[in-house]
């Protein structure tokens, strides 16, 4: 293994501190750990599985598309014009959300967007009996 600089270790010190202000800056919170990556910790996180989604603030959360319904507006002061926003199906969510998830898997797309209000997720097919449970994750 080949051995590493003092001044390598201190320049990877040092981008890591900016890296991890930049994340501040961004209302977030960044962990680095050597050998395992990156991960970001949002500040607010939602979970609402009544209907229409009132998230706040929430850049990343839980929310549901109702059974029979194809369909789902998430409230949120966190998207802009400009965001990404990254939706996955998961029926994992069930005991966070208090819901029974659906398990048939319905690929989601993001349809529509407000900026500092909202974003809607539409599936191709309602769901069935039980709702579709879904994470978010708004990257700006």
């Amino acid at each position: 293994m080949r051995k590493r600089s003092f001044l390598f270790w201190l320049f990877m010190m040092v981008a890591a501190a900016l890296f991890v202000d930049i994340g501040t800056a961004l209302n977030a919170q960044w962990n680095v750990n050597t050998g395992r990556g990156v991960a970001r910790n949002t500040v607010t996180n939602c979970a609402d599985s009544a209907g229409a989604a009132a998230c706040s603030a929430a850049s990343a959360g839980a929310v549901v598309i109702d059974a029979l319904a194809t369909t789902v507006v998430v409230s949120t002061t966190a998207v802009t014009a400009n965001s990404q926003i990254f939706v996955m199906y998961d029926s994992s969510l069930g005991a966070r959300l208090v819901v029974t998830c659906n398990v048939t898997v319905a690929l989601p797309s993001v349809t529509a967007r407000t900026a500092a209000t909202s974003f809607t997720i539409t599936v191709p097919v309602a769901p069935i009996t039980n709702p579709a449970c879904y994470s978010y994750f708004i990257v700006n």
